[in-house]
């Protein structure tokens, strides 16, 4: 395995512990949640060994190791996709996926945790007898040591009660009755981070979808107030790591492993408020930099010159729209001047591309915002001389959100509206942009998942995690709202 850990790892531990990823190796190692909660285990005691999507998801990555020798199985659930592989991949090992069916027997305990556990852990429901929510490194230690204490003698039922005592711990088996929640939980989403968290990827590998590069985080939530996102409202107040320990940090691992890129993990990189200074060390220590995240509106140019210096002549943002009024809307408070002036000083210092990420069906959206898309796009390339990718997908109306109640757009006038899309384009005729659609009908898969609750988890359970053959409509939806309402 062509892995390199920064830091070093305990061996063994007296709990197998299958840690699963539902996607692709490459994909996994770039998830620094991933990273962290790998390193908490092994760090507990705990004989943890990864698992992915592929190549041979049956065995481990660390010692090739056969999945059936693991008495527990969690997995890192970050998107509603996710939760349907995880069950697809259960069921391929022909583990029984509703927990109910496991209660007798010496099946494995199957757990979860991830970004989506902030956002509706009820799409995990029916198959998890446990569910960390929020951030799991807060709950890791009580989870460890109740496996350990519960399952020696093989009885589940105090296991999960001893689980069910931990306020942000969800226990299907327990808290779910007559299919309603029936407890209040509370999400960890709050707690400091300096002191406590890792702030760094757990191992370095060019197999990574980022190449060998070393994730850095800098901050968790967002103080914008965006309509359309998760993250104000689910992922709690915005944290910022202290940027004296964080150099610190990369000190000691530059001295001691070679890095060539740094990646910069955060909601929006501009919001911090001394990333200049991080940007100034990576440059004094020739360490290229790449943005998980970059907003028009806290764009510098010791930003975009970081990127150019780093190799980078590629720069992603996110107009949403080619409308002011619109973007506005969303909670969006920048102009089309301004994201023109900005991809004009892009292009002065050599960043001759730019990928541009656009949503359609927004609410109160008219024919005339799509073509402000093409409109906005001809501006930038007329004005810049760069190449566009345009990066298009339907607005997916989300739990938490300040649009969790609009409507989704629906499949055929989404459709309707990617036609406009692309015949406004094809009206440039100079550097027509590269455009990438999402299917409609991959995010009306994403919106019914993102809505599923304990019932539809469950009939997801009986047909094998094949969200296509669960029926889905708005009053499943607004049960949903209560549940999750009741829940928080």
């Amino acid at each position: 395995m062509d892995e390199e850990c920064v830091t070093e790892l305990p061996r063994g531990g007296d709990l197998p512990w299958a840690l699963f990823y539902p996607a692709d190796y490459a994909v996994a190692s770039s998830n620094l949640g991933y990273h962290y909660v790998y390193r908490a285990l092994k760090e507990l005691g705990i004989a943890a060994e990864r698992f992915c999507g592929s190549p041979v998801p049956f065995r481990s990555i660390e010692g090739d190791t056969l999945l059936e020798r693991f008495p527990v199985i969690t997995a890192s659930v970050a998107y509603e996709g996710n939760a349907e592989g995880f069950f697809r991949w259960l069921n391929s090992a022909n583990i029984p996926l509703h927990f109910e069916d496991r209660l007798l027997g010496s099946f494995p305990i199957i757990g979860a945790g991830g970004a989506m556990t902030y956002i509706n852990p009820l799409l995990l429901s029916a198959v998890c007898d446990f569910i960390v929510l929020g951030d799991a490194l807060d709950s890791l230690p009580f989870v460890a040591e109740s496996l350990r204490r519960y399952m020696q003698d093989g009885n589940k039922t105090k296991l999960f009660s001893a689980l069910a005592e931990h306020p942000s711990i969800l226990v299907p088996p327990v808290h779910i009755r007559q299919g309603e929640v029936s407890v209040r939980r509370r999400i960890a989403n709050d707690q400091p981070l300096d002191g406590k968290y890792p702030m760094t990827s757990t191992w370095l590998t060019p197999r990574s979808s980022f190449g060998k590069t070393l994730l850095v985080e800098l901050q968790r939530g967002c103080a914008r107030n965006c309509s359309y996102c998760t993250l104000p409202g689910c992922f709690g107040k915005m944290r910022f790591r202290d940027i004296g320990v964080i150099m610190e940090r990369l000190e000691e691992i530059f001295a001691a492993h070679e890095v060539e890129q740094v990646g910069l993990v955060t909601p929006e990189a501009g919001d911090h408020p001394r990333i200049e200074e991080l940007l100034d060390l990576l440059a004094a220590r020739d360490k290229g930099v790449s943005f998980a995240s970059l907003r028009i509106d806290g764009l510098t140019e010791k930003m975009l010159s970081a990127l150019k210096t780093g190799g980078r002549h590629s720069i992603t943002v996110a107009p949403e729209t080619g409308s002011d009024e619109l973007r506005f809307s969303c909670g969006k408070k920048f102009t089309n001047e301004l994201i023109t002036e900005k991809m004009k000083l892009a292009a002065s210092l050599g960043i001759d591309q730019a990928k541009l990420y656009f949503m359609t069906g927004l609410p109160g959206e008219t024919d005339e915002d799509i073509r402000s898309i093409a409109a906005l796009s001809g501006r930038i390339i007329d004005e810049t001389g760069m190449n566009l990718i345009l990066s298009v997908g339907p607005f997916v109306p989300k739990p938490g959100t300040v649009w969790s109640r609009a409507e989704f757009g629906g499949v055929p006038e989404l459709k309707r509206k990617y036609d406009i899309l692309i015949r406004e384009l094809s009206k440039i005729k100079k550097k027509r942009p590269q455009l990438r659609m999402t299917s409609p009908k991959e995010a009306e898969s994403e919106f019914s998942l993102a809505w599923y609750g304990y019932k539809e988890s469950t009939a997801l359970a009986k047909n094998g995690g094949v969200s296509k053959k669960v029926p889905f409509d708005s009053t499943a939806r607004a049960k949903t709202l209560l549940e999750l309402e009741r829940l928080w």
